[in-house]
Formats: C-alpha cells, structure tokens, sequence
C-alpha cells in the first residue's frame, strides 16, 4: 500500500530539518538525494519488514511506546529520526497535523483513553470497529513521525485488531477509499468505520 500513500506529500512550513538543502528528498543512512530511488528502496525495506511482523508482531501493551517500536522497526535500516517524535509542523493537502510541540502531549491524553477501554467489552465487532476507527483517526491527526505515519498506525492497528481478536486486512479496500477515508476522518470516522466492516474478520 505504501507505494499510493506516497504520492500524498507532506509539507512543512518554512526550511526542513529532515530534507536535503534545496530538494524534497528526506536525510536518510544511504545518503540518496534522487527522490525516486529513495522511495523505492524505502518502500522495498518496510514492506519486507511489515511480512516479518506478520509472523512476529512487536510485543507491547498497545501504548505510545508500542506505536514507536513500531515506527522504529519499520523505518530504522533508512531513517535517523525512526522511532522518534517529529520536531517540525507539517500538513498533507488541507489537512495541518498536530503541532509538533503538543505531540507528546496529545498521544499521552490518547492512550490514557485508550489504557480506561475494557478490552473484554470489544468482543462484538461494531465496538471494535468504533474503537479502532477512533484510535486510527486520532494517531492520524497528530501525525506523530516526520515520516511513515501511515504504515506505522496500520500496523499497531493490525496488531490490536489481532489482540481483540480479529484479522485486519488492509488489501480487502481500495486504496483510494481508505485514503479519503482518512481525510474525512479528521471530522467524521463514518466512512472509516464502514471500511473497518470489510477489512476486519474473527480469527
């Protein structure tokens, strides 16, 4: 899915930190500065990554550390700043994520939420998908990394489907409809939740 999600870009304001002077090519451990190739490796990397958390899934207790073990399994073989809060604002399109210095604040208030939700009472599907779907569309609007924000939610999403139970696929949708389900989702999880409906089964 990486490949799609891609061509959304993300745009700072003012000068990036993370990009080489004059491009739109993010620093990264191969010292690449053609944006193509970088993608390409980039997406190769996380994608062999995402097949081996499918066999083995990072353990955590579904909190803000667990999500950035995420991120940093994901993104460590190119990244610096993999695992790590992002210390720049960005936007995609008309959407303008969390300011980078409430990040932590915001993910802190979050998974205290999260920590008060009885996971028993998840057992039926609709309060699952509402679960999920909230949990999703709220780690989407802080945007916690620089990068790979997408991939790294899916996943801890993916692995706390699996712990209540469910299998979460992400190829039973469109790309597209997943995508502007995403945006909608800053306002309303609606149609999020209707394609929670196909992408999640009972294990």
């Amino acid at each position: 899915m990486s490949n799609f999600f891609d061509k959304y870009e993300l745009y700072t304001e003012g000068d990036s930190i993370y990009l080489y002077e004059g491009t739109h090519v993010l620093k990264n451990k191969f010292d690449i500065k053609d944006y193509e190739t970088l993608k390409k490796i980039e997406s190769d990397i996380v994608f062999a990554a995402l097949l081996e958390l499918e066999l083995n899934p990072i353990k955590g207790k579904f909190d803000k550390k667990h999500l950035y073990d995420i991120h940093r399994f994901l993104f460590q073989e190119i990244y610096d700043f993999a695992g790590q809060t992002r210390k720049e604002d960005i936007s995609k399109g008309n959407t303008k994520f969390c300011v980078h210095t409430y990040i932590d604040e915001q993910l802190d208030e979050l998974f205290n939420k999260v920590r008060a939700v009885d996971f028993k009472s998840l057992n039926d599907k609709e309060k699952a998908i509402d679960h999920l779907a909230y949990l999703m569309a709220e780690l989407n609007i802080i945007h916690p990394f620089r990068e790979g924000n997408g991939r790294a939610i899916r996943e801890f999403i993916r692995e706390l489907a699996e712990q209540l139970g469910y299998k979460a696929d992400w190829n039973r949708v469109d790309k597209e409809n997943l995508m502007d389900a995403m945006i909608k989702s800053v306002f309303d999880t609606t149609e999020l939740k209707r394609l929670f409906n196909v992408i999640l089964s009972k294990i």
